[in-house]
């Protein structure tokens, strides 16, 4: 909080059109106003002393709201839900950016309902694959990326050949943890 009044105090000083800081507001007496060479009023800022006052009372202070009626919560239990809030966001991110799911626009129940499943199901894969190996799962979608397989087919004799890219040692470490 200090840093953001010590940053207003300097915009009030040097009067420049910068980003906005939490702690100015605007004066608005024309009286106040300067002109500068081209003749425009200048904006003035001042220090928002109120604004500084309650956030010094608020300060330490925070607040849940909830739709959970108090029979069915208490203040503890909706406290230690919230703290545990950030595995779900978590979850969200891996499923954002390591398995690259984005959103699909989907207009029949039944079609929004599978494509749910089906993230979910991924998401619950890579935590059981991070819980397993003790890896990340952008590692392992790293690590088994890496594996590339070609099959060849003979038209005469209907055989097929497969040619494997030969593994590393991490690698065949994570098949044989994952069991694959």
């Amino acid at each position: 909080m200090e840093k953001q009044i010590a940053k207003a105090e300097r915009k009030v000083e040097k009067n420049s059109e910068e980003k906005r800081t939490k702690f100015l507001k605007s004066k608005d007496n024309r009286k106040e106003s300067k002109k500068n060479k081209q003749g425009k009023k200048e904006k003035l800022y001042k220090i928002n002393t109120t604004l500084i006052e309650k956030t010094k009372l608020l300060l330490g202070i925070k607040g849940y709201y909830t739709n959970l009626p108090e029979e069915k919560a208490d203040n503890q239990t909706i406290i230690t839900r919230y703290h545990n809030l950030w595995h779900v966001e978590k979850a969200f991110r891996i499923a954002k950016n390591d398995l690259a799911m984005r959103p699909i626009y989907h207009f029949k129940r039944e079609t929004i309902e599978a494509h749910i499943l089906i993230c979910f199901m991924a998401l619950v894969t890579s935590k059981y694959m991070e819980q397993t190996t003790g890896q990340s799962i952008r590692r392992i979608l790293q690590l088994l990326g890496s594996i590339s397989e070609a099959r060849m087919k003979n038209k005469l004799t209907g055989e097929i050949f497969v040619m494997r890219k030969a593994l590393t040692e991490e690698v065949e470490d994570l098949w044989k943890t994952l069991s694959l």
